[in-house]
């Protein structure tokens, strides 16, 4: 007997109706990065491991534990396992600061991490995503985020929560994260292992952590809120007081969260997550924020920029997928006999050259199985054909919805069909 096989490890199977809802999805999202003015870039998922080694910061777990990389290559290749730094490397290997102050771009695709795996989160995954370069402005970080929200909604999820932050400019984050380890260190102890590792070597990585003792020890801390112990310089303050006023004025809910940090080194002032109710503990739909001295890093001029993505595997999570079925043909013709088979055949290819989508039996079953059939599929129409209707040139045409049926000359088929399609639009 031959070996069967499985799909890898952490990697993950679309069915037709995961499909169709990442069709959707994908779809809805690139109109709207169009509503927006976002153009849609689309890049290799091999890439240099620098780009990411000198972008994310050598502590962090992507970096550490999580990158794909080609064996034998003489350049260090990786699969890329987020989207920014790559779209970054795009921006200064074509020089586009000098080709236009300002540039937005957005892309979809897939990510490698070898993380481990659990619900949602897959080695292979796919992010929607969007990054803006030239400016400083709080009015585009208020659009990039609410674009994400106009996404989310064009989509059909409701968000549960959006967090925000600001980590304040290098000098800022420096200060911010002094604090935070002089807070940590008086609880050494108590912390995990990855914990201790992490204290030495980028304690803000702590406020990631998922252990129940860490989160504890961090909602214990007295830094409240980082404007309080005055973390941030009086510039980074305005700029994040008045992200937040337009906010209010868009009539976009927040929730100002002094530990959200995000997980990778290249963050600078703004951050932003949101969650949804429908993921569990794991709640993070997707987040984004400033990294102003990313371009500057990979080689590039002193250019500041902001994004954000989304994981569509969490995004389907989120929809639940119960809710939606794949696009079912339109029509289904039940042939009964040879002759009738033919006909189909025929039949077939004329609706399709029209648009319409169709499809058939192949199995010669029973008018009955192929009544069933198309049901179990919510087929709305059918169209029965057997030698009587051959002989007076009609059809059958059934509406397995309305529990009707109508004879229909064969010549006006196609037009009976168009309307219906009119009328059930």
């Amino acid at each position: 007997m031959a070996e069967i096989y499985s799909g890898i490890r952490g990697t993950h199977d679309f069915n037709p109706q995961e499909a169709s809802l990442f069709n959707t999805i994908t779809q809805r999202a690139r109109n709207t990065f169009k509503l927006f003015g976002y153009e849609e870039i689309i890049l290799p998922v091999l890439e240099e491991e620098g780009v990411f080694t000198r972008s994310l910061g050598d502590t962090t777990d992507i970096v550490e534990k999580q990158m794909f990389k080609i064996e034998g290559k003489d350049t260090p290749t990786v699969l890329r396992p987020e989207g920014t730094a790559q779209v970054v490397r795009y921006y200064v290997q074509n020089a586009l600061d000098k080709q236009g102050d300002f540039h937005k771009f957005s892309y979809i695709g897939p990510m490698f991490r070898g993380e481990r795996p659990q619900k949602g989160r897959y080695r292979q995954f796919h992010h929607i995503g969007a990054e803006a370069f030239g400016s400083r402005s709080p009015y585009l970080d208020a659009e990039i985020i609410a674009l994400s929200m106009n996404i989310l909604s064009a989509i059909g999820i409701q968000a549960k929560e959006l967090h925000i932050n600001s980590l304040g400019c290098s000098a800022d984050k420096e200060k911010f994260k002094e604090m935070f380890k002089r807070g940590l260190l008086e609880e050494r102890n108590a912390l995990c292992d990855d914990c201790k590792r992490r204290l030495d070597k980028n304690p803000l990585r702590v406020l990631d952590c998922k252990q129940e003792q860490c989160r504890k020890i961090v909602e214990s801390l007295s830094v409240k809120t980082g404007f309080q112990q005055g973390y941030l310089c009086a510039e980074c303050l305005a700029r994040y007081e008045k992200l937040m006023s337009i906010l209010a004025e868009f009539k976009i809910e927040y929730t100002s969260d002094w530990r959200l940090v995000r997980g990778l080194d290249y963050y600078t002032n703004t951050v932003f997550e949101i969650t949804s109710s429908a993921l569990g503990s794991q709640d993070a739909l997707g987040a984004g924020g400033r990294y102003d001295n990313l371009v500057k890093a990979l080689g590039g001029p002193d250019i500041p920029a902001i994004g954000f993505a989304f994981g569509v595997e969490r995004l389907i999570l989120a929809l639940n997928s119960a809710q939606e079925a794949p696009p079912a043909p339109l029509v289904y013709v039940a042939a009964l006999g040879e002759a009738a088979l033919a006909e189909a055949s025929r039949l077939l290819a004329q609706f399709r050259a029209e648009g319409l989508s169709s499809d058939m039996d192949y199995l010669s079953k029973s008018l009955k199985a192929q009544l069933r059939y198309a049901q179990n599929k919510n087929i709305r129409y059918v169209l029965i054909i057997g030698d009587n209707e051959i002989k007076e040139g009609v059809v059958m045409l059934k509406d397995m919805t309305q529990a009707t049926q109508e004879k229909v000359l064969r010549t006006d088929l196609i037009q009976r069909l168009k309307q219906l399609t009119a009328l059930q639009g």
